[in-house]
């Protein structure tokens, strides 16, 4: 019996000492202070953030008559337009001098081929878009409307209208600061029509001509031309661009000249075509390079036929040779269209709108960052006035200067002959 108690006793004891020794945590180990650094090792230099990645995005304006009378020219505007932004969305804009890359947003409007929705979404683009450039104005009217505008915020234009009064003020002959434009003018137009009916032997002529800015300019400097070659315009009248029926015909036939010049774009220009093939089928017509495009044919049809003017070197590209400065533009300009639109034919109004937005953005990738927008503006002027020279673009080899927002001679244009349905090169050794 005692050792039963004394092994139970034994049994107890252990099992406290078991237990005691399980459940007492062990004593925290002393704190250690880390060995002080060699007195040569270097303390490290605080982090600066890393560099941006992107610069400041800029903005471009664009506008054209996509829609109305003169929309047989703002939609390849409009298309080209499309084409670019396309192709700056891909790139991811352009490259500045900081060597970092900057967004550029172009917002799109159509001016609907009249001068009040023009102004308004120029006004739109200057003072709540805030674009750094505008590339505007199809029409010579409509850019007529906006420079105004433009002048007084200060803000850069390219138009891609013809009238040499968009760049230069008709009353004091002083070149704007900050308009500019890219189609060739309608006096080059005028000494190609002079010399074409110089060489034909000519010596009166009758011009009928679309009661628009465009008109006007075309007759005013038909009318230069033609006098400098001794040629007499003989009778003129006024024709509006959506017209069908032409009782002006009479006063043409009238007149008994011996050639008729039309100042128009489509649907006028075409419409005047017929006209004068009904009455006068045997006098010959002569038109301006507001016709450079297949919707005049399209629309003229067979009246179109033998009709001469002057255009662009976009229309005969490929007939160019190969050391012509413009050629390897022209025919990058043909493929890219081409193949962005499936395949719509090119005109002389999409490449003035090609010439137009290559400028500014070109002049955008020269801009120094942590300019604010009104130094941007002025950059972008800047350097449009100053380094766009013996550049080769679809209307031309332009060379800008202070006194000259065009930079073109007369010989950026060529002359063709519609045959067949289209146009032909038909230089001065053929006439």
């Amino acid at each position: 019996m005692k050792k039963i108690a004394f092994a139970a006793l034994t049994m107890i004891a252990l099992l406290a000492l078991i237990v005691s020794g399980c459940g007492a945590p062990a004593p925290p180990p002393e704190p250690t202070t880390p060995p002080p650094p060699p007195e040569d090792t270097p303390v490290p230099e605080p982090t600066e953030p890393p560099p941006p990645v992107e610069g400041t995005p800029y903005k471009l304006g664009f506008c054209a008559a996509a829609t109305g009378g003169g929309s047989s020219l703002g939609m390849p505007e409009r298309n080209t337009a499309e084409m670019i932004k396309a192709q700056l969305e891909e790139a991811g804009g352009v490259v500045g001098p900081d060597g970092l890359p900057h967004a550029v947003e172009m917002i799109i409007y159509d001016t609907e081929s009249t001068p009040d929705v023009a102004s308004s979404v120029v006004t739109r683009l200057i003072e709540e878009d805030e674009v750094d450039a505008i590339v505007c104005g199809t029409l010579s009217g409509n850019s007529l409307a906006i420079v105004p505008l433009i002048e007084e915020a200060e803000v850069p234009l390219v138009s891609m209208a013809s009238a040499r009064s968009i760049i230069m003020n008709p009353e004091t002959g002083e070149t704007y600061e900050w308009a500019f434009k890219t189609p060739q003018e309608n006096f080059h137009s005028g000494i190609w029509q002079a010399e074409y009916a110089e060489a034909m032997g000519w010596t009166t002529v009758c011009d009928l001509y679309e009661n628009t800015g465009y008109g006007q300019d075309c007759l005013a400097q038909t009318t230069a031309a033609m006098e400098e070659k001794g040629i007499e315009v003989v009778y003129t009248d006024s024709f509006e661009r959506t017209d069908t029926e032409f009782p002006q015909m009479a006063g043409v036939t009238g007149a008994g000249c011996d050639a008729l010049i039309v100042g128009s774009i489509p649907p006028g220009a075409s419409m005047a075509t017929v006209a004068s093939r009904e009455v006068a089928p045997d006098l010959p017509v002569v038109q301006g390079h507001g016709v450079c495009n297949f919707t005049y044919i399209e629309l003229a049809g067979d009246a179109a036929e033998g009709v001469v003017f002057p255009c662009g070197k976009l229309m005969f590209a490929d007939l160019l040779a190969d050391d012509d400065p413009q050629k390897e533009f022209l025919l990058q300009y043909i493929a890219d269209y081409t193949e962005f639109t499936n395949g719509e034919p090119i005109d002389t109004f999409g490449g003035h709108a090609m010439d137009a937005l290559t400028w500014v953005v070109e002049a955008m990738g020269s801009l120094e960052e942590g300019l604010t927008l009104e130094e941007r503006r002025a950059a972008v002027r800047d350097y449009i006035e100053t380094e766009i020279t013996d550049w080769p673009g679809t209307g031309g080899v332009f060379n800008i200067t202070p006194n000259d927002h065009l930079g073109l001679p007369y010989t950026a244009l060529g002359f063709v002959k519609v045959e067949g349905g289209t146009w032909e090169y038909f230089p001065p050794e053929e006439w």
